[in-house]
């Protein structure tokens, strides 16, 4: 496979990139802006021991390394992370059905520590436009601030949006309802997450639009080389958005396989860690500025803590990442949709396989089978679909009709 195309790239593109990111991830903070080092220490006072970043326009400084909370969160857990100097905490009225926004809320209000907690929340349900907007952002948000048990979020996204939402961007009444949100208080900063197949034009938009501080973007080390994403976080740096990293650990878990490839083996026999290798990837690119990852046990806590404390990859590492890369290359779905999608007929490949990985991967059963089982009928019509057509237009090699078939079985 040694120098095919894979995440859009070359071969000797991804190997040049991850040799200038270990090169220069000490040199990060000169990359990110004068007189505002990006690894900056924290002050003497400050309760956090992770490494300080600043999060673009918004001057907000957060520890590099942010908490995700779409589990089943446990106050026992929130407290440990807290406890362990994390004081970004991403969450979403979504997230378990608002649960872990109860959980956070009654955590933050019983420790004291809301205002030391730089705290993002989500709208996904009334990602709307027009003279309705405003209530219905107002409407949501007030629900969220509820289960929050507090009175502001430091920032309010519009969560998943996807292509066909772009036009909310730019429509006038959207940005006035944000706009009167951050007047009344409500939120301090507007934002966005993305996973969609036209993320660099979602990051454009974002850029160009002239009322977005933040977004939170899917990137990781298989995607990241990609040249339409390069040119378009290029856009967001320039304009100096909060850039946040997000499923940075999506290009480390691949689906399983029926046979472990040795080659992998080799590798952990070896000591390698490719959870550890992925994210330190994602921090040594001088763009973007913060990792929110989803942290669901102590152990992942504390090594990506370690991973967040020294983010420079090793050469060794760098090596063995690019190897892992290449031989997991067809195990791993870029959410490209647009390539196999219209030769499937219209089924939602891209999204099946994501619910597939969040079974497979993440572990997250219930969660992957409820996403699936929302899906419009048409959207999961196996029967009227050419899978063999899909396959033969992915253009990283994917067994699209295995992995289709396959979460059909799993989740359906």
């Amino acid at each position: 496979m040694d120098g095919a195309r894979i995440d859009g790239t070359s071969g000797g593109s991804r190997r040049e990139f991850l040799k200038t990111a270990a090169a220069t991830g000490g040199a990060t903070a000169a990359a990110l802006g004068a007189g505002e080092p990006a690894w900056a220490a924290p002050p003497a006072a400050s309760p956090t021991t992770l490494p300080l970043v600043t999060l673009g326009k918004t001057g907000q400084k957060v520890p590099a390394l942010g908490m995700g909370t779409s589990w089943v969160l446990q106050a026992g857990f929130v407290q440990a992370a807290l406890h362990a100097g994390v004081r970004y905490i991403d969450c979403s009225e979504t997230y378990e059905g608002g649960y872990c926004e109860k959980v956070l809320g009654e955590v933050l209000e019983r420790t004291g520590l809301r205002k030391e907690v730089y705290l993002v929340t989500k709208n996904s349900r009334a990602k709307v436009g027009g003279p309705r907007a405003y209530q219905a952002y107002l409407n949501r948000l007030n629900a969220s601030l509820e289960r929050l048990r507090t009175d502001y979020v430091d920032c309010y996204y519009l969560h998943g949006l996807t292509g066909r939402e772009i036009p909310l961007l730019q429509d006038p009444d959207v940005k006035v309802a944000f706009e009167k949100l951050k007047q009344s208080g409500k939120i301090r900063f507007c934002g966005l997450s993305c996973h969609d197949d036209r993320l660099p034009e979602i990051v454009t938009a974002a850029a160009e639009c002239g009322w977005i501080d933040q977004i939170m973007i899917q990137y990781n080390y298989r995607t990241m080389g990609q040249d339409s994403i390069r040119r378009a976080l290029d856009l967001a740096a320039k304009a100096n958005l909060a850039l946040v990293a997000m499923k940075t650990q999506g290009g480390a878990g691949s689906f399983r396989e029926a046979n472990p490839a040795p080659k992998f083996q080799e590798l952990v026999d070896k000591g390698f860690k490719k959870q550890a290798a992925a994210i330190k990837t994602v921090f040594a690119d001088g763009r973007m500025q913060a990792v929110v990852s989803e942290m669901t046990n102590r152990d992942m806590l504390r090594e990506n803590i370690a991973a967040a404390a020294a983010p420079v990859l090793s050469a060794r590492d760098q090596k063995l990442l690019e190897e892992y890369r290449q031989a997991t290359a067809h195990l791993y779905c870029h959410g490209c949709g647009h390539h196999c999608e219209p030769a499937a007929g219209g089924v939602a490949v891209a999204d099946i396989l994501r619910f597939l990985r969040y079974d497979e991967v993440y572990g997250k059963r219930r969660r992957a089978r409820e996403l699936y089982q929302a899906l419009p009928a048409e959207a999961r019509n196996l029967a009227a679909a050419d899978l063999a057509a899909a396959q033969a237009a992915c253009p990283h090699g994917l067994p699209v009709v295995e992995l289709v078939r396959r979460a059909q079985d799993t989740l359906g």
